[in-house]
């Protein structure tokens, strides 16, 4: 062990604690891609549809389908119901398992078609997605018993307290424009400002005690806060013709814009009647410091079939390129007083290349009804970092959606649900808390994550004065999508 690590023995049990609340926090949102769809038949069809969305969840999904719609359309991803359980076996102790669950309401998407004289035959559309979006506040009290706890000889009972928030919300605002290249061809780009805050606070406080009279008291605190902006490009093209579809899309990397953030550190360890080789205390704090994030190129490729004008079968993949190893805050080393040993107090964040997969199929059920079933994978995209990673969703997820669409005048509602799951055996709380300076008897823990997630959303058509081969004018009545 580190240096840093052995003085800071007496922490473990509040260290041990700590990590995993820190890790139950981030549940399986921050190393995934696909947690999340963006769009009422996108989180059906499990965003499959990249080769003919045929809706306006285009603008996110395939910008180039946007110019083969037949009518200008408003989307309201309505209201999402996400219950989310994740579970850490053997969490606190042995035969004691660490479990936090959440109901949220969460907004997805809100989009529509900007309709004006001057485009001619190309077509524009606004969007607003939460990309990304949590918010937890979770505080865990205990006390415990044994002979010489956290490694301390003559420490026979300790309590520990610990309170952790964590909020992280990312939205993309985007404009959109396409333009039919001819009857069958379409092609189209989306530019959008995405901004991102994330705030981790945590505090823990542990008081211990020995039959002898002996006295402990320690606490350590940690927070990170930064926002930041950026901008990024997503590019499309699609060609339908008959009961084919094709698709391509691309995502740029993004180009910072703006980024500040904040840190602080405190530590401090208290004893009487203890061999604690205590470690220095420390009291840091930053601010208005240089912050950092970024996505990588990705590249989705979807291909779509019909049969007839009941069934249609939808395929995507998608590949992300590696986003390698940034300081999500450029923050100075801590170097405790009377000490020479710096503390590194940097958060990493570091992504590795990896791909998902959709598959999904479109069924009619009467003239104004369809049903919809799909899956797909949602593979953890967690790379290793030197200095302390702010992720920790090491786990593959495997989500399965089903639901219905209908529709009513000119609207269309759907009602559906959406199902991911996932377990590993993993290591990285224990790393978590090594690169905090912390130890734990435990190298490995099984994590077991659940998400049931309930939509109910909206979109509206309204009549189309022209035709986007510009050969006249077009009125036409929406009817469940067709294929």
């Amino acid at each position: 062990m580190t240096p840093i690590q052995s003085k800071a023995r007496v922490g473990a049990v509040t260290g041990a604690v700590l990590g995993l609340l820190v890790s139950v926090t981030a549940l399986a949102q921050d190393a995934h891609y696909t947690t999340r769809q963006f769009g009422n038949r996108a989180w059906l069809l499990g965003g499959s549809f990249v080769g003919n969305p045929n809706d306006i969840s285009a603008v996110y999904y395939n910008p180039g389908a946007l110019a083969l719609l037949g009518a200008p359309e408003l989307e309201l991803t309505g209201s999402v119901y996400e219950y989310t359980r994740l579970k850490v076996k053997d969490g606190q102790g042995q035969g004691i398992d660490l479990s936090d669950s959440n109901v949220d309401v969460l907004p997805s998407l809100i989009a529509g078609s900007l309709r004006f004289g001057f485009l001619g035959k190309s077509r524009m559309a606004y969007s607003l997605l939460t990309r990304q979006g949590f918010s937890y506040s979770l505080q865990s009290r205990g006390t415990r018993l044994g002979t010489d706890l956290a490694g301390v000889r003559g420490l026979d009972m300790l309590s520990t307290d610990v309170r952790l928030d964590q909020t992280v919300s990312e939205f993309w605002t985007g404009l959109s424009w396409a333009y039919p290249i001819t009857e069958h061809l379409g092609l189209g780009l989306t530019p959008f400002v995405a901004t991102r805050h994330h705030e981790l606070r945590f505090q823990t406080q542990a008081q211990g005690s020995g039959a002898a009279g002996e006295r402990l008291l320690a606490t350590l605190g940690r927070d990170l806060e930064f926002d930041h902006v950026r901008v990024l490009l997503k590019v499309g093209a699609s060609y339908q013709h008959g009961p084919w579809a094709v698709g391509l899309a691309v995502t740029t990397p993004s180009l910072a814009l703006w980024g500040r953030g904040s840190v602080g550190f405190e530590r401090a360890v208290q004893s009487q009647g203890l061999d604690t080789n205590a470690p220095a205390p420390v009291f840091n704090f930053q601010e208005d410091l240089p912050a950092h994030f970024r996505n990588s190129w990705s590249a989705a490729l979807g291909v779509s079939r019909s049969f007839g004008e009941s069934t249609a079968v939808y395929a995507s993949l998608e590949g992300y390129a590696r986003v390698s190893s940034l300081t999500l805050v450029d923050a100075a080393p801590i170097v405790p007083r009377g000490t020479t040993e710096p503390i590194d107090g940097d958060y990493a964040f570091a992504l590795k290349p990896l791909l998902n997969g959709a598959l999904g199929v479109e069924q009619a059920l009467g003239d104004r009804v369809r049903a919809y079933l799909s899956g797909h994978t949602d593979f953890s995209a967690l790379d290793q970092t030197h200095a302390t990673n702010a992720l920790v969703g090491g786990w593959d997820l495997y989500h399965v959606a089903s639901g219905i669409h209908f529709v009513l005048g000119r609207s269309r509602f759907t009602l559906g649900g959406d199902l991911a799951w996932g377990s590993k055996q993993t290591a990285r709380f224990a790393e978590t808390l090594q690169q905090l300076g912390l130890s734990t008897p435990m190298r490995t823990q099984d994590v077991h994550f659940f998400q049931a997630t309930l939509l109910v959303g909206a979109s509206f058509s309204f009549k189309d004065t022209r035709s986007t081969s510009g050969k006249g004018a077009v009125e036409e009545v929406p009817k469940a999508d067709a294929p």
